[in-house]
């Protein structure tokens, strides 16, 4: 029977005149201080379809509820302008809202093909700022980003580079 065992496990062949002993001495227990740590098995973990996921929409009455009771509604926000299907801007809108504290980025890369029509837009958001008293800054190196700080909004220009100097230039 060992032999067949062996020849299925693939051991050695043992000669057929040496003897196999059947006692096998039993092994010496070593003590050490600290006991083997042995980690639990790691389960597979299941997915759930997104159908079946719990969630929070933030978007809903109930969140939003929440959240002006720990903090109040914002009185000012970010406003991303870009010109209209006939190349205009709403000046007037920006005013009000720059006035309320809003700070608005005009885009005008739209315009990448039409500079006059490109810089007859950032003479108009330029006058519309100075009227208020607001400074204009452009955000990169061919002024079609435009960042408009609203009243009582302040902006480092020592320390932070805003991408380039005001349209005044």
């Amino acid at each position: 029977m060992r032999r067949r065992l062996y020849n299925l496990f693939g051991l050695p062949q043992v000669p057929e005149n040496e003897l196999i002993r059947d006692e096998v001495e039993p092994a010496k227990v070593v003590e050490e201080g600290d006991p083997i740590h042995i980690p639990k098995p790691i389960r597979k973990k299941v997915r759930q379809s997104v159908k079946n996921l719990k969630f929070h929409d933030l978007g809903s009455k109930r969140w939003l509820d929440w959240a002006i009771a720990q903090r109040g509604l914002p009185r000012r926000g970010l406003r991303y302008i870009q010109p209209d299907d006939m190349h205009r801007l709403p000046l007037e809108p920006m005013s009000t809202r720059l006035q309320q504290g809003d700070i608005c980025i005009v885009d005008l890369s739209s315009l990448a093909h039409m500079d006059s029509q490109r810089s007859a837009l950032a003479r108009q958001v330029q006058d519309m700022a100075n009227y208020g008293g607001l400074p204009v800054f452009a955000l990169d190196d061919s002024n079609r980003l435009l960042l408009v700080p609203g009243r009582g909004s302040r902006i480092d220009t020592e320390t932070h580079e805003l991408g380039g100097n005001s349209i005044l230039d």
